[in-house]
């Protein structure tokens, strides 16, 4: 069974800009991300431990998530780990993930950066059990009048998965550099899953949407443009990344080096044998998108699957002196457990 949460929507009638703070970014999760309905559909919890049996495992949209697809498509896991089930979620975005861990309904999830390091800072203890991919962002627009960020008025909505989430933290940092401040457009930002970015902002009932590949790319291909990149704010960085209670890595050590170890073999055939990844992600959705337009995508310069995290330090800096956290890690390896550990990390 697969749930998608609904987001929790901005009132579209804001009209003056709004700051959002850290206890914006951690309410999100528990008021906008459907934990009742996670529960009903992952099942009984049993705390964030559990016993291993039954394996819980979120993802997201989007091409992002194109490791842990080929592994779910391949069986993987559960050729690795016999006699386990192994439940796929959707969900969307990494406050519904903290949610789910920490009720017990999920056991392994995917997380974008800064929704993990908000809830390391509030003492959740979870860490990452492994990247997946290193990704640029884009802010993309496609009303004309649009050409800068001095150009969106209180009224023109942007999306975002989630106040705290790293395409928000990405536009208060282009906000500061643009405008001198890097509150200046939290008021205009409206909670909203990608696909149904991608479909309003075409639809023209927001105003931009900042979103993540492939819907990025798709959204240019329909006439949008591209306002800010992620990478020319803060160079090459990780975006999502594959996390779990301490407590449960603590009992069910073989599930997270399984959960790294395929995550690894899954980035190795997007590197090496694109065409056969494209093909995969093509036929697990439904040829919706061609094989094709799939390897054009994973392809794109940028775009790195790994399973090392890179600038969780650099970004986590920039959250702090904004505000969005009040501490961030001494060193990267303090937030990861021993599957990354040795790797170059940052």
């Amino acid at each position: 069974m697969i749930w998608t949460p609904q987001g929790s929507r901005t009132p579209a009638n804001r009209l003056a800009p709004r700051r959002y703070s850290r206890r914006d970014a951690l309410r999100v999760g528990a008021a906008g991300a459907g934990l009742a309905a996670l529960a009903a559909a992952c099942g009984e919890g049993g705390g964030s431990g559990g016993s291993g049996e039954e394996i819980n495992i979120s993802q997201g949209s989007g091409i992002s998530y194109a490791a842990l697809t080929i592994m779910q498509a391949n069986g993987w896991l559960e050729k690795d780990l016999p006699g386990r089930t192994i439940n796929w979620k959707l969900v969307s975005g990494g406050a519904a993930t903290r949610d789910g861990l920490l009720a017990g309904q999920l056991h392994v999830g995917s997380s974008g950066v800064g929704p993990y390091l908000i809830g390391w800072d509030a003492g959740i203890p979870w860490k990452i059990v492994s990247s997946l991919n290193d990704m640029p962002l884009w802010l993309v627009a496609k009303d004309p009048r649009l050409r800068g960020l001095r150009d969106f008025e209180p009224t023109d909505k942007i999306a975002a998965v989630s106040p705290g989430s790293i395409q928000s933290v990405m536009l208060q940092k282009a906000a500061r550099q643009q405008l001198g401040d890097a509150h200046a457009l939290d008021g205009n930002i409206v909670a909203m899953a990608h696909p149904d970015a991608l479909q309003a902002l075409v639809g023209g009932q927001i105003a931009a949407a900042y979103t993540s590949p492939p819907f990025q790319f798709q959204a240019v291909e329909q006439g949008a443009r591209k306002l800010v990149d992620s990478y020319e704010l803060f160079g090459p960085h990780g975006f999502n990344m594959m996390v779990a209670t301490q407590e449960y890595a603590e009992q069910n050590g073989d599930v997270i080096e399984a959960v790294h170890r395929n995550i690894a073999r899954a980035s190795d055939l997007i590197r090496n044998s694109p065409g056969e990844a494209a093909q995969i992600l093509s036929e697990a959705e439904g040829g919706k998108v061609s094989p094709a337009r799939y390897e054009e995508y994973l392809t794109f310069d940028g775009i790195e699957f790994t399973t090392t995290p890179h600038a969780l330090l650099k970004l986590g800096a920039f959250m702090k002196e904004v505000g969005v956290v009040k501490k961030t890690p001494a060193d990267w390896r303090d937030v990861v457990f021993d599957t990354v550990k040795q790797e170059d990390g940052s």
